[in-house]
């Protein structure tokens, strides 16, 4: 089962070694349209960037760095006046390559013996609290990595919710607003003791 995305950018994993593998993309007008819908904004008038892949030493992580650079526009919240807003930032993320798994059984021989040969190293123990304490890593899905779909998360994480055009910037906010003063009722009392 495959799932279309709007912004494919796939790699094929069997591509990814030890050596760093980068890649450059640019959503086509199409993939800014399907992304204006996703994110619920008027338009996505660009996104840019690259990445880095890199896979480790487990075999089956796939690390993932890079930068992108997107515009937006959206409707103010408060005026609907449209907002245009470039959002820019750097990203990080694994992926899961299953089909690099070895067998259990194999798996636990490598690790007694590697234990045997050197019992005093505590790298590998490092490197499993690492991996633990990372996200959830995104899968690797026949065989590719969507680079894609990956920044098409970051920047729908990075939109700001609350567009506000200058001019809803210039407005008060109702909080700010001052009401006219109400008569003090204790006023009039002042007034007749003084008589």
């Amino acid at each position: 089962m495959t799932t279309q995305t709007e912004f494919p950018h796939l790699i094929p994993a069997a591509k990814i070694g030890r050596e760093p593998f980068k890649t450059s993309f640019e959503a086509n007008p199409r993939q800014l349209e399907l992304l204006a819908k996703r994110y619920a904004v008027l338009t996505v008038d660009s996104l840019t960037g690259y990445a880095t892949l890199i896979r480790e030493n487990d075999g089956m992580t796939i690390s993932a760095t890079g930068h992108f650079k997107a515009q937006v526009t959206q409707a103010c919240v408060t005026t609907l006046e449209p907002v245009q807003d470039t959002i820019e930032e750097d990203f990080e993320a694994w992926f899961l390559d299953e089909s690099q798994a070895k067998s259990f059984k194999k798996a636990k021989k490598l690790r007694a013996d590697a234990d045997i040969e050197d019992p005093f190293n505590g790298d590998e123990d490092e490197e499993t609290m690492m991996a633990s304490e990372r996200d959830e890593p995104e899968p690797v899905t026949n065989g590719q990595v969507d680079v894609g779909e990956l920044v098409a998360q970051y920047v729908s994480l990075a939109i700001n919710p609350y567009p506000h055009s200058e001019k809803a910037k210039a407005m008060k906010p109702l909080d700010e607003v001052q009401e006219p003063e109400k008569p003090n009722p204790f006023a009039v009392l002042k007034e007749l003791k003084s008589k």
